[in-house]
């Protein structure tokens, strides 16, 4: 009896859900097609058509959700989003420069030193007493120009200026602070210090062949060395003007790029909030076309991305909440746009 029973009350509670899912069916479906229209609208007021991005696609779209018992979740994609992965991906570069590792081309130069050096002590042990004195000679003086080549910093710090300076270029010209005539002349600046930085080191290349090759023949003649002191100063003289320039370019893109991502960041700040006076206006002139949303109920609006940045650099999503009935007021004169705003939710998440 009691089997029957239960069995007979889950027949029961099966037709009744499926009786309340059918009624509801058709609630639901005309309260989407409410949604779909104010969503249109509300992509019009927010002028989103006019937003357009690579191969005419549109920058700004709007997704809803509707929770039942809850209210209707709009999910509002804007082109300020865009706009911020620019100035994110201007800071990146900007910190990318400070974990960038260059390796000193000079350290090939005193590698080639050491093995220099055991070249020496393996020539010292030849029973050829003469020679010997010649070798060692010969050696001092190649440790002694190695030495002045490999405690040169000028190398490094002008391969850093220039990555710097061409990071800082590819940031301004995400930023839009230069055009595409701007920055290709910039490219070609940093370029060319980079071509005469490699002419330069080239030649202290072949130096180092020249000086390796009279001490592999023991040769300890004053001249020669002279010579090699004269053209190793002059080749170290070509080189101080390349790093001040390549130095001094650094730092004027990078003050550039600092000033032109302020600019930005302000200019950005201020078309998130001219976009939210836009969006408040729009939803107290249209909110309440949501004639089909229950009157409890609520709008929330998700603005991807506009969100504060906290410290951890975390992006955060905008979040505006509105109550129906503010809607319906606000529509009616009853309130002002102001007023709308002070009674609705916001908040970063």
């Amino acid at each position: 009896m009691r089997k029957v029973l239960r069995q007979t009350l889950a027949c029961v509670a099966a037709v009744v859900s499926a009786a309340s899912a059918t009624a509801q069916d058709p609630l639901l479906e005309g309260l989407q097609r409410n949604i779909d229209i104010f969503s249109g609208v509300l992509e019009d007021a927010l002028d989103f058509e006019e937003a357009k991005g690579l191969f005419g696609l549109s920058l700004g779209g709007i997704e809803s959700t509707y929770l039942l018992g809850q209210g209707v979740v709009l999910e509002v994609r804007t082109p300020l989003a865009n706009s911020r992965n620019r100035l994110s991906l201007a800071s990146l570069n900007s910190a990318m420069q400070t974990l960038q590792v260059r390796g000193n081309p000079f350290e090939s130069i005193a590698l080639s030193q050491s093995t220099a050096q055991a070249q020496s002590a393996s020539t010292q042990a030849s029973p050829v007493m003469a020679l010997r004195s010649q070798s060692a000679e010969s050696a001092s003086f190649y440790a002694q120009m190695m030495e002045r080549v490999a405690n040169v910093d000028y190398s490094l710090a002008i391969n850093n200026a220039i990555l710097q300076a061409t990071e800082s270029a590819r940031s301004l010209r995400s930023l839009g602070s230069v055009d595409d005539g701007d920055y290709q002349e910039l490219r070609a600046d940093i370029e060319g210090l980079r071509a005469e930085m490699g002419e330069k080191m080239q030649g202290l290349r072949e130096l180092e062949a020249q000086i390796r090759e009279s001490t592999a023949q023991a040769i300890a003649d004053s001249n020669i060395e002279e010579e090699m002191r004269l053209k190793l100063d002059t080749v170290m003289a070509q080189i101080e003007p390349l790093r001040e320039q390549a130095v001094a370019k650094a730092a004027e893109l990078r003050q550039r790029r600092e000033q032109a991502e302020q600019a930005y960041t302000a200019q950005w700040q201020q078309d998130v909030v001219a976009f939210e006076d836009k969006l408040y206006q729009a939803m107290c002139d249209y909110g309440s076309t949501l004639r089909e949303l229950p009157d409890d109920e609520r709008v929330s609006i998700i603005l991807t991305g506009l969100g504060e940045q906290g410290e951890d650099q975390r992006r955060t999503d905008k979040i505006h909440v509105f109550n129906k009935a503010d809607l319906q007021e606000c529509q009616a004169d009853d309130i002002s746009v102001a007023t709308l705003r002070e009674r609705s939710d916001h908040y970063s998440y």
